[in-house]
């Protein structure tokens, strides 16, 4: 009887073949593996407020699953080359953010804002190989193979799918959509085993549970059907590839292969210039990330525009950053190297122009402010509009609502469009140009109480 395991899928058997993701167990027992990569069930314990529309998860939580990701890559690579099949099951693409547990300082004194730096993970990052996975879900599902043509046959009623893989050379393509432009389903080479991607089959059923939270009747017997389906692939699969994994004692040095011994060596190295260049690859992603944040006066809302305002006041030389001292929250407290001090709010808009709701909460801002005894004198303040910011920049009209204009001309409030920092900040990362940067503090300081109109962009 083959010894299965199933990770992050609950079969429905009387049978304890079930890991979870959060776990730290090893496959070395198995004959056979299923994996699912779910982590969004396994690690519930996420961020009320998700960042950039997706779950963002605090330093303990992050930790877990980078360790859980580290701990299945190794699991599943070291199986896959003791000659063993994996099955994995097609679970749609979850993206995510966690905590890289990096911190970045910006601003001085009681300015100072410490910024956590975060990093886009997904649920396909636990497999020992790359997997191109796009989500998109149906039901209209056609078998391109022999090989699983008896699971696809017992199966076809509750196949869907939640996602697809995309195409390469090296696949056995198994199923596909309807109309053909969708791989569901394949079988590939990988190390000394092979790996078969099937679609998800749901096993969260009402019909599947007791009222005590028992399978059902109907549930083991989909169990076992799954099981055999599974189980008969592999059979199919070794057979083509048969081949009796070899015993520790054929590494005994009286037995060493000079030839052998030497492309290891070469393999060893190749591995390490492999896990090398992964590194550098994530360093150049974060240094990329943090590049390209300036695009975020462009299109977001919320603390994203918030932190790309931020940075691109500090490339014209400004020092800024969030406040926040238990009682008093501000979007951004701005100091330029003239000692002018600013109080900044933003605003975007996903097809509106920006309105005299802002304007009004800058107001109480700047008095809220002025009212802590540490400050003398009161600040100005800036409202940064990102209005109509899902439609194309030559495309969008009216920036700040009239009210909202003569409301600033008469509190003598500067009104920033965003797009206009974005292609400052375009410049000035590309040239070191301290006039430049003089001049647009001086358009700000000087065009408070309208729309800040900034210099001309110099000629690169």
């Amino acid at each position: 009887m083959k010894e299965i395991l199933s990770v992050g899928y609950q079969l429905p058997t009387n049978e304890d073949d079930y890991i979870s993701i959060d776990s730290q167990k090893s496959l070395s027992d198995a004959d056979l593996v299923i994996f699912c990569p779910d982590f969004k069930d396994t690690f519930d314990d996420y961020n009320e407020n998700n960042y950039r529309g997706k779950r963002s998860y605090n330093l303990n939580t992050s930790t877990r699953i980078v360790d859980s990701i580290k701990h299945w890559r190794k699991e599943l690579g070291s199986y896959l080359k003791s000659g063993r099949n994996l099955f994995v099951l097609l679970k749609y693409k979850d993206e995510f953010y966690i905590d890289s547990g990096q911190r970045q300082t910006s601003g001085t004194g009681r300015n100072q804002k410490v910024t956590n730096l975060v990093e886009l993970q997904n649920n396909y990052k636990a497999l020992p190989f790359e997997l191109e996975v796009h989500n998109s879900n149906g039901k209209k599902i056609v078998c391109q193979n022999e090989l699983i043509k008896p699971f696809f046959k017992t199966f076809e009623k509750d196949l869907t799918f939640e996602a697809y893989i995309e195409s390469q050379e090296s696949y056995t393509e198994l199923l596909k959509t309807k109309t053909l432009d969708k791989l569901l389903s394949i079988s590939f080479k990988m190390e000394e085993g092979n790996v078969i991607i099937l679609p998800y089959l749901d096993n969260d059923k009402d019909e599947f549970y007791e009222k005590d939270g028992e399978w059902t009747n109907k549930a083991i017997i989909f169990g076992k059907k799954l099981l055999t389906g599974i189980i008969e692939i592999d059979k199919q699969i070794s057979s083509n590839v048969e081949k009796t994994v070899k015993p520790d004692w054929l590494n005994d040095k009286e037995l060493s292969l000079k030839k052998a011994e030497i492309t290891q060596e070469l393999l060893g190295n190749v591995n390490s210039s492999i896990k090398e260049l992964e590194q550098e690859k994530e360093r150049l992603e974060i240094v990329f990330k943090n590049d390209e944040i300036y695009k975020d006066l462009l299109f977001e809302t919320g603390k994203p525009l918030e932190i790309a305002v931020i940075k691109a006041l500090e490339i014209i030389g400004y020092t800024a950053a969030n406040f926040d001292d238990g009682v008093l929250e501000l979007d951004q407290v701005i100091t330029s190297p003239e000692n002018v001090r600013y109080i900044g709010e933003c605003e975007g808009k996903d097809s509106k122009s920006i309105d005299i709701g802002k304007f009004r909460q800058l107001q109480d801002s700047l008095n809220e402010d002025f009212e802590r005894a540490e400050v003398e004198e009161k600040a100005f303040g800036l409202l940064f509009g990102n209005p109509h910011r899902l439609i194309q920049i030559e495309k969008r009209k009216e920036f700040f609502t009239q009210k909202c204009i003569k409301g600033a001309e008469r509190e003598k409030i500067g009104l920033i469009k965003t797009i206009d920092l974005f292609f400052i900040c375009q410049y000035l990362t590309a040239n070191d140009n301290n006039d430049f940067k003089i001049e647009c503090r001086k358009s700000i300081q000087d065009g408070l109480g309208s729309i800040i109109n900034f210099p001309k962009i110099p000629i690169k």
